[in-house]
């Protein structure tokens, strides 16, 4: 109504003031060489009004036919795009169904009404290829989703992971990088590339990736001391032969994040020996025994004792002295008196520990005794035969396939990454297990 008022008065004004210049008409004349033309100026006006008003009869009749074409293009387009959507729609319900024949037509269909945004359609042949197992096929559809930024992403993953499936670690980490990098709260992303660095043992991108997922607050602090310091340790026991000192540096940091963890204790021992620093290690296992002792530094006392030069009893006494009382320290004395065939040290240090139902360790180490001091079979046979019912000692258990190994790795013998823990061994009862 607004605009239907604004336009009559504009033509009233218009007839207005065609009619005062019409009454009110008067000559022009212009000279042209030496030629004088006059004209009333009705007609100019006359002659001005007829442009005006063609011009108003073609901008009125171009606005509206442009409008027209405008929304016919657009009407067009968002048919296409209900279409297109449709077929996706339709594409899905088919994968669910393993109508695979109908996934492929409709992704199809997804790509001719959907081309300027092909994401839907690159997800759908995704889906299609990779239930399909047509992997060449998928391998290509990934390439193409990585140079799509609303599915780079997928692309990235889907990479990613068919590396992984052709155990090519060195380019699935190259992708699941890029995916890290990209969106860092992805769930698992973290975890799968620390098992593909694993795997590939490349520590400094354990280091780097560790920071990353800190910074972003995707791991804990204590996540996040364990696996530096796994990663300073492994680069440790590489550096340990070609460049001890920068060995050294790197179990120190490994043992500033993971204190007294006894793998990089007997790590750093072994490298003090070798570069001949003994009294450094004898202190420091004596003050390591002393916070944290632990059955795994029998070995790497032993081979200290040999580079001293003294009976592995004698440096024992040392590292014990201040914690004598211990079970742990009288088990390591006992150890080491069976060592150097001090017989009776070892029975007088054994007194204490045995008891109705002594521990499988106490009762083998009686059955050494037996036999070195006084040669006893039978006796040292009975306390074998006790042992058998003896409890177990700690050991290290890979927590996801509960198998046992001797020494503790970064990844265990079934292949899994910080899985070894220090804890007895689960000891099923056959006939539990045949009544059950």
């Amino acid at each position: 109504m607004r605009k239907f008022i604004f336009i009559v008065i504009q033509l009233i004004l218009i007839t207005l003031l065609f009619s005062f210049l019409i009454n009110n008409n008067f000559i022009i004349s212009f000279a042209i060489k030496d030629l004088i033309y006059s004209v009333s100026s009705e007609y100019i006006f006359i002659f001005l009004l007829v442009v005006f008003i063609l011009v108003f009869i073609f901008q009125s009749f171009y606005f509206k036919s442009k409008y027209q074409i405008s929304k016919f293009l657009i009407f067009n387009k968002i048919k296409k795009k209900e279409k297109g959507y449709t077929s996706f729609v339709n594409g899905m319900f088919a994968l669910a169904n393993k109508d695979f024949k109908k996934a492929i037509f409709e992704s199809k269909n997804v790509d001719n009404y959907l081309k300027e945004s092909p994401s839907l359609s690159l997800l759908l042949k995704s889906e299609v290829y990779k239930i399909e197992k047509k992997y060449s096929e998928l391998h290509n559809i990934y390439e193409q989703m990585i140079k799509n930024e609303s599915t780079q992403n997928l692309g990235y993953r889907g990479l990613m992971e068919q590396y992984l499936r052709a155990q090519d670690y060195h380019h699935a980490f190259i992708y699941g990088e890029k995916l890290f990098n990209n969106n860092p709260f992805i769930e698992k992303i973290y975890e799968t590339l620390v098992n593909i660095i694993a795997k590939t043992s490349n520590w400094t991108q354990l280091l780097l990736i560790t920071d990353k997922a800190l910074s972003s607050k995707i791991i804990n602090k204590e996540i996040y001391n364990i696996n530096k310091s796994i990663a300073y340790f492994e680069i440790a026991k590489i550096k340990k032969t070609g460049d001890p000192k920068d060995a050294l540096n790197h179990i120190d940091k490994a043992l500033k994040l993971r204190k007294n963890f006894p793998p990089y204790v007997i790590l750093y021992i072994e490298i003090l020996i070798q570069e001949k620093k003994l009294n450094i290690a004898k202190k420091y296992l004596k003050r390591v025994w002393n916070e944290n002792p632990h059955s795994e530094y029998q070995s790497i006392i032993i081979k200290l004792a040999d580079s001293l030069n003294i009976g592995a009893d004698e440096l024992v006494s040392f590292i014990t002295s201040s914690v004598r009382s211990i079970e742990e320290s009288k088990i390591l004395l006992i150890e080491a008196s069976i060592l150097c065939k001090k017989w009776q040290d070892a029975r007088k240090e054994i007194k204490d520990l045995i008891d109705v139902n002594p521990k499988k360790e106490v009762c083998i180490m009686m059955a050494k005794i037996e036999e070195g001091d006084t040669g006893n079979i039978q006796a040292a046979n009975a306390w074998k035969n006790r042992a058998k019912n003896g409890i177990e000692k700690n050991i290290w258990i890979c927590s996801i396939t509960n198998k046992a190994q001797g020494e503790w790795s970064s990844i265990s013998e079934s292949g899994y990454f910080n899985s070894l823990v220090w804890k007895k061994p689960v000891i099923i009862n056959p006939l539990e297990s045949i009544e059950t």
